[in-house]
């Protein structure tokens, strides 16, 4: 999933929270690019829409696969990161 960086965060997490409605207990993967920061996905600093993900990560008792790296996959004029 993307998360438009220009549209409110919450609607995309209704449509994750619809997804796991629909999937009802099953294993579900969900792979995203949230446009969001947080230090619990190993970024350097946690945002604001990186506090309401994180939020929504608890309440529905997501785990996060992401393993830390020194190595960012993603560089650009703005920084670099690992998504």
């Amino acid at each position: 999933m993307y998360f438009d960086n220009n549209r409110e965060i919450e609607i995309d997490l209704l449509k994750n929270k619809a997804i796991l409605l629909h999937a009802k207990g099953a294993g579900v993967l969900i792979a995203a690019d949230s446009n969001s920061r947080s230090v619990s996905w190993y970024d350097t600093l946690t945002n604001r829409r990186g506090r309401i993900v994180e939020e929504f990560i608890m309440s529905k008792q997501i785990h996060i696969l992401n393993e830390k790296s020194d190595h960012t996959n993603l560089r650009s004029r703005r920084g670099a990161t690992l998504i």
